[in-house]
This record gives structure tokens, sequence and C-alpha cells, in this order.
């Protein structure tokens, strides 16, 4: 790499190409760019202040950027964009914005174009949604944190902080999600429901925390099949559940076609392995729901980009490349 002392705290080297190639985020940021190509920019003549310094496509690619290398805080992103050349040449950056443009940028994508990208990410990829998963997975936080609660794992068993409550297709696409603390019961996120609404969902198969009275029936107007493990509660016995519903799922499930669609469910678990073990979902060192949810948003949001590059090389797997 040559150095150019021309440009202060822009793109300051020429950046050779074989680099530039090799860098793990050149596939993402083409991704990104191949998505915003129908786009304008969201308040593109303001009426008053001065005009826009950078791009959506770039205040976009920063934030990718930010969920790929785990970075807290935008100070922290601000300064490793100062000191990665790379990252700046492969963003297009002249200059490195500040923190304070970073956060104002990144509330207004988020509050606007980040849905309208999100439902054409979708459209693009062609989830087979006949067979979806719900479920929940913990995601800890730091013990200082004021705004975590402290909650139940399966596996984790006690641990303070959020849950990521997530509707996935059976190719391991997420249609609907959201994030609450860690004492929320799983069965109160019933509005991801209304989300899916107009999917064509036949079967959504859940875990006994879903066997609930008032979830059968919001499934059920909304055409969709909510199957779910048995939690017997009190009953000593699957003949002790009195509410019709449950006894009708409790019937199925204990049937042979039901115990197949059940194993079905394990897949979302795989979803939420991908998510933390490479995308770097679990971030205890952030402080904050608002700071958990903007990390979830960019870390899914990182993970359908590379679903998407997967798609362009005729790969429909969510596996990683060394085990396809």
């Amino acid at each position: 790499m040559l150095p150019n002392n021309n440009q202060k705290g822009g793109c300051s080297l020429i950046v050779a190409l074989n680099i530039s190639k090799e860098n793990p985020l050149l596939k993402l940021f083409e991704q990104v760019d191949r998505l915003l190509e129908g786009y304008q920019e969201t308040k593109a003549v303001p009426t008053r202040g001065r005009p826009k310094l950078f791009r959506d496509v770039q205040i976009l690619k920063c934030l990718v950027y930010q969920a790929f290398y785990r970075i807290v805080s935008f100070r922290e992103l601000e300064w490793r964009l100062s000191h990665d050349p790379v990252a700046r040449c492969l963003i297009a950056l002249t200059k490195v914005p500040d923190h304070t443009t970073l956060f104002l940028r990144a509330k207004e994508l988020e509050e606007s174009l980040y849905h309208e990208i999100y439902r054409l990410m979708l459209v693009l990829l062609q989830p087979d949604t006949r067979i979806c998963m719900w479920d929940s997975t913990p995601m800890r936080a730091s013990k200082y944190d004021r705004e975590a609660r402290k909650g139940k794992g399966t596996r984790l068993g006690w641990y303070v902080g959020y849950k990521l409550h997530a509707i996935v297709s059976q190719d391991l696409i997420p249609l609907a999600w959201d994030i609450t603390t860690a004492n929320v019961y799983d069965n109160q996120v019933d509005h991801l429901l209304d989300d899916v609404e107009q999917l064509d969902i036949f079967m959504l198969l859940a875990d006994g925390a879903y066997d609930d009275s008032a979830l059968f029936k919001k499934a059920d107007e909304h055409g969709i099949h909510l199957v779910t493990g048995v939690n017997r509660r009190r009953a000593k016995s699957l003949d002790g559940i009195k509410d019709p519903y449950r006894r009708r799922n409790a019937a199925y499930v204990h049937g042979g076609l039901g115990q197949r669609f059940m194993k079905m469910r394990a897949e979302i678990e795989r979803f939420f392995s991908i998510l933390k073990v490479r995308y770097h979902l679990e971030n205890p060192r952030l402080f904050g729901q608002n700071r958990y949810r903007r990390h979830v948003i960019w870390v899914i949001f990182s993970y359908l980009c590379d679903r998407l590059v997967d798609l362009s090389h005729g790969v429909k797997s969510a596996k990683a490349p060394w085990n396809r």
C-alpha cells in the first residue's frame, strides 16, 4: 500500500486490488449497493441546514461494519474507521463521519429505509414459508445493565439479559422478530403473528411455552395451524387438559404425523446458533435494550446479505462454507 498525504481522515491509502478483494466485507458491501440501487436518499433535499455529507449506502455499510466487528459504541466505530484504510476505501469514504452523525443517520435509517429493504430482501430470497418455526433465544447482558432483567433459558439456566423472539422459515430466513427483556414469557409476544399474516404460512411449529389458548385462537384467525409441544401445567395427564384448542393440539402432537413435524422444530436452534457463532449476536458489552436492538438489527441484516450472496452463487444452504 502506498501512502497518500493529500487527504486527511479519508481514504488516504491506495489499497492494492488483491487486499480489497480478500476483505471479508467486500461481498456484503456489494450486496448493499445492489439493494439500494432502486431507492432514493432519505430526505434528499433538506429544507434547512447543510446538505448531507454521506449517502445512505455509506452509512448502511458503516453499520454493517459495526455489527461485523462487534463494535459497541459509535465513538468506537468512528475510531475504528479512522484507523482502517481498507474499510474506508471499500465504503468510499473521503472523510470519517463523527459519532453524532452516525447516531442520527442510523436512527433515521432504522425508522424508514430499513423496513423497506428488509421486505425487499425477503422477496428476493423467496423463503419457503409453508412450514415455519417459532422460538426465542437468550442474549446475556452485563450485570450492570439496569434495563436487563433476570430470566431462565432451557440450556443456559438463570441469566440476566434479553430475548430474541423470531419466526423463521424452513430454509432459515427470519420472517419476523422482536427483542424483549429476559423475564417476558414466550407466549406474550403474540404480535409476531400479525407481522406474518400476509405470508403463506400453513403450519407454525413451537415448543411447549407457546401452548396457550389465546395463541391458538389468534393463529386460527390468521389461517395458521399452530402446533406446539404440550405443557401439562397442573394436569396429571392429557385427559386433564380442558381447553378445546389445547386438547386438539395435544392429540395431534402425540399422533404419528404430528411427532414427525415436531422434529423439524429443531431447525430454528440452528438459526440461532449461526447468528451467535458466526455473526456475534450475543454481546454482553452492550448496555440498554435500544443498543441491543440496534445490534440485532444489523446482525440480521448482515445475515440476510450473506444469504443473498450465497443465492447469487446458486447456494441455498445456510451451512458454513466449510460444511457445504
